[in-house]
């Protein structure tokens, strides 16, 4: 029984009970069923993938991977013109050292506004 499948018997066990738990699975419900982006078979090495969907259905062991729910991902925050010139005024007062310095000092900025 699918994900879906157990949340819509529980959605109907739950009809004259918790407003919020029907509200949860409802919305749950609403989202669209991921499709799995590659297949791993237990037991075996790591190595021991595929993303050949037709060939994983073929044998019931494989266990399907799912990539990140949309929901969990979270839009790319950039650098604005003001904090890019911020950071490479700061570097080039340095007498632009070097572009490694530039580089590390960008890259600590983007993984700041995106953790």
């Amino acid at each position: 029984m699918t994900n879906r499948a157990v949340m819509q018997q529980a959605l109907e066990a739950l009809h004259y009970s918790k407003v919020e738990a029907i509200t949860a699975l409802r919305e749950a419900l609403a989202q669209p069923e991921q499709e799995p982006v590659a297949w791993h078979y237990p037991g075996g090495s790591p190595d021991q993938c595929t993303t050949n969907k037709e060939y994983a259905e073929m044998e019931p062991a494989w266990t399907p991977l799912y990539a990140a729910s949309p929901a969990a991902q979270r839009p790319w925050v950039g650098l604005t013109e003001f904090q890019f010139a911020e950071i490479y005024n700061a570097w080039n007062d340095t007498n632009g050292s070097t572009a490694w310095g530039l580089n590390q000092a960008l890259e600590a900025k983007l993984r700041k506004l995106n953790k």
